[in-house]
């Protein structure tokens, strides 16, 4: 089915999309980090102000694509980071101000609007340098506008764009020195180009799909010592509430004090990002227009020196125990530095854990024990060994993915509450056969039955796919939600296609994807995201 007709829930689903892309490319990108400044943060800073964008748009969802497209614009204003969160914010911001006066688009209006987002972030910057995301963005809205005289379908537009923008990601080393040097592309655009992979998702031939965790650069060969940070080592950053004044003049009046300076927005709400080594009086010159907020200061050359060749790869270490061989792959794709694998028929011993958690390279290690069943045994490390050890409470291996992606990129320690929110926010079932005759809560259970676990709670049906049905809308699967299915036991892929597809069938506007967990007495393990 072709669409040609872009709203207000589409592209809030558009903007979601290329959320979760983010959050889950976020360490290639931070590893691919040495422009403007080696400092290892763009895919965090990119995920961080998308995902502000999302708060604000999925507030206004309900209304046409003008009031969704200034909400997410003013979202990622207010929750910017960085330089590349910056640009990906004015490029919102363009967009927003191109259908300002629309509740619904075509492929043409979105050339259009492109064509306007990559205006705003060159306008944004004092100067704009090729080989960065702005080269990738004006590809991509070059081709659209090429093509959406003729091409009214914005599925097939949205593949030539992403052809077009990752042609121009490829170009990248050659147009900027810093980054062949490295042997990379820019991060920036690999942003830029994951988004836009993710809002293909959302589009109706790709309602279910398999994409695999990716493989993070050796970073090793990436950040050096030769390379140097600078004098102007601090990024700082702020949101002036109540301006007096407008971009541009604060903007020349700042200019002098750093670099990668960007000046956006208007009265009454202006942010500012700057590069410099004297971040206080950039504040105080701030603080005579109006109120300083959100204040950031970050130290990039101490960022850049816990990346180099003979420091450990992080601060904070990740031990995580993995139930197969394909949560054994993700948990390291995301960031885990070592895995502990659950032997057959048991539960990994107390000196199986002190293993992993000494095998470590971070004086602090996270301990994520992935069952109730082997928390116990977790929480007897921290007396065994020297380091320092966070046992995080993560009940199955779908919360235990979900902590990788929150201290993915920590370079400080990040608390028991915040963890503890992380884990209150995921929503996951198990899909299993049942090994017994059971009754659980006033559910009967018939040894080999179809069964679903969500906590404490039993769901039983006549196969497996209404099981896996019901556990999907018990966790509330839905117009907008992301549900993940991770298959093992008996499972195959093409049976786990076919239980995405039904998914897909079951509930109109769900997106599936799945991958392959290993797990052995488990026939899928399901999250579901909104």
């Amino acid at each position: 089915m072709a669409v040609t007709q872009l709203d207000g829930r589409a592209f809030e689903k558009f903007v979601a999309a290329g959320t979760y892309f983010l959050r889950k490319y976020r360490g290639v990108l931070n590893d691919l980090n040495v422009f403007p400044v080696p400092d290892g943060d763009t895919g965090s800073n990119m995920f961080l102000t998308a995902k502000a964008a999302l708060a604000e748009a999925r507030q206004a969802r309900a209304n046409g694509l003008s009031a969704v497209a200034a909400a997410a614009a003013n979202g990622s204003l207010l929750g910017a980071r960085g330089n590349s969160g910056v640009i990906l914010s004015q490029m919102l911001r363009g967009f927003a101000h191109s259908v300002r006066h629309r509740s619904t688009i075509d492929t043409f209006q979105l050339a259009l609007g492109l064509r306007a987002a990559v205006a705003a972030a060159r306008a944004a910057l004092t100067k704009p340098v090729e080989g960065t995301i702005l080269s990738v963005a004006s590809a991509a809205a070059d081709e659209a506008y090429r093509l959406a005289v003729r091409e009214p379908d914005f599925y097939r537009l949205a593949n030539a764009v992403l052809r077009a923008a990752n042609d121009a990601l490829d170009r990248t080393p050659e147009q900027l020195p810093a980054l062949k040097e490295a042997g990379v592309v820019d991060a920036g655009g690999a942003g830029f180009c994951y988004f836009l992979e993710g809002v293909l998702r959302f589009l109706p031939e790709q309602t279910v799909r398999a994409t695999a965790f990716p493989r993070r650069p050796v970073r090793s060969s990436v950040f050096t010592r030769q390379q140097v940070v600078g004098d102007n080592h601090y990024c700082t950053e702020f949101v002036l509430e109540g301006a007096t004044v407008e971009a541009h003049p604060l903007r020349d009046e700042l200019q002098r004090y750093g670099d990668s300076l960007l000046v956006i927005g208007g009265r009454p709400t202006i942010k500012v990002h700057v590069h410099t080594a004297e971040p206080e009086t950039v504040k105080a010159i701030a603080a005579r227009y109006g109120t300083v907020t959100r204040w950031k200061r970050e130290d990039m050359a101490q960022q850049h020196n816990l990346l180099v060749v003979d420091a450990p790869a992080r601060a904070l270490g990740v031990a995580a125990v993995v139930q197969g061989a394909g949560f054994d792959r993700i948990a390291r794709e995301l960031g885990a530095e070592v895995t502990i694998p659950v032997p057959d028929g048991a539960n990994p011993s107390v000196r199986d854990l002190l293993v992993g958690v000494n095998a470590s390279m971070a004086g602090t290690v996270y301990l994520l024990p992935n069952d109730p069943n082997v928390a116990l045994a977790a929480r007897e490390v921290a007396a065994l060994t020297t380091k320092s050890v966070v046992v995080v409470p993560s009940p199955d291996p779908v919360a235990g993915l979900a902590v990788l992606l929150r201290l993915g990129g920590a370079e400080e320690p990040v608390g028991p509450d915040e963890l503890a929110r992380t884990l209150d926010g995921v929503r996951s079932a198990s899909v299993f056969f049942a090994g017994k005759d059971a009754s659980v809560g006033g559910v009967a259970v018939q040894k080999g039955a179809p069964t679903a676990a969500i906590g404490k709670q039993l769901l039983t049906a006549g196969s497996l796919g209404e099981v896996i049905v019901d556990a999907a809308r018990a966790l509330g699967a839905g117009t907008g939600a992301l549900v993940t299915l991770y298959y093992g036991g008996a499972q195959k892929e093409r049976d786990a296609q076919k239980s995405a597809a039904l998914l897909g069938e079951q509930f109109g506007g769900v997106d599936v994807e799945y991958y392959y967990g290993g797990q052995t007495s488990v026939e899928y393990w399901i999250s579901v995201e909104r």
